[in-house]
């Protein structure tokens, strides 16, 4: 069973049972109970469930617990920085750009923050980077739409047909896994939906992707890597990765790594 199927039956186990057992998992699927592990790890990251000890249980949308985007923010933060870091050259005085509602986009304003730009209009559908950017010389947008407070984002179709009617001279975006054969890819639908019309709209789109989401493909797609104008991770990808990425039309940008350019 492929991945994406496998972990849309565990989805629909959950919604039945509200919780589920590693150990119980593994064998009703027929899979190792570490491929079950990194299958609720890839759930929990895309906000759908909580991991418990043993397993995992269905996030319900009216809990206040933490979120899933407050989990990702606190991992790999250094190689986000790093990331963040070489982004930052990519942008020009004046322009007008967008910034998705990642955490490693949120790593990306927070150095835009410190940088010395001189002018630029930024436009986020992240309410954290609204409550915590601060600096005098950008002037800020927040896209309308519905506030997911497990995610930390605003979308749809507010968000969508608000995004549709702007022009990014660069938008930077994550995904949830990046592959060679598929790309970016997401779990949930409202992220991919905003990202497709952010593409759109963008005359550069650059992905911004921290090495531990190499080999994660998730549901939905977001783009092609040859649709991409520049690919940029951390240096935690071997050269066996790198060469896969470039071969399937990435333009790579190892952070921090002189002619790191495809």
């Amino acid at each position: 069973m492929k991945g994406t199927l496998r972990r849309s039956s565990i989805m629909d186990k959950l919604r039945r049972e509200g919780a589920v057992a590693v150990g119980e998992l593994a064998r009703e699927l027929d899979v190792s109970p570490a491929t079950i592990h990194r299958d609720l790890r890839q759930l929990a990251e895309e906000g759908l469930v909580e991991r418990v000890h043993g397993g995992a249980r269905l996030i319900q949308p009216n809990e206040a617990s933490r979120s899933a985007w407050a989990d990702r923010r606190g991992r790999n933060v250094a190689a986000k920085q790093r990331i963040a870091a070489e982004a930052v050259r990519m942008i020009e005085d004046g322009s007008t750009i967008f910034i998705d509602a990642s955490t490693t986009c949120a790593a990306l304003a927070a150095a835009l923050a410190s940088s010395s730009i001189g002018s630029l209009t930024l436009v986020t559908n992240s309410p954290a980077v609204a409550a915590e950017f601060d600096h005098e010389n950008v002037h800020l947008i927040v896209t309308p739409g519905e506030v997911d407070q497990n995610l930390r984002m605003i979308g749809g179709r507010w968000t969508v047909e608000f995004v549709a009617g702007l022009k990014f001279a660069t938008s930077f975006i994550s995904a949830l896994g990046i592959t060679p054969e598929a790309g970016l890819s997401t779990g949930q639908r409202n992220i991919a939906d905003v990202l497709g019309a952010v593409r759109e709209s963008s005359a550069r789109c650059v992905a911004l992707i921290d090495s531990s989401k190499y080999g994660v493909q998730s549901m939905l797609p977001v783009a092609e890597l040859s649709e991409l104008d520049a690919v940029v991770m951390d240096d935690g990808l071997g050269e066996r990765e790198r060469a896969e990425l470039r071969a399937a039309g990435a333009r790579l940008v190892i952070a921090g790594e002189n002619g790191s350019r495809a």
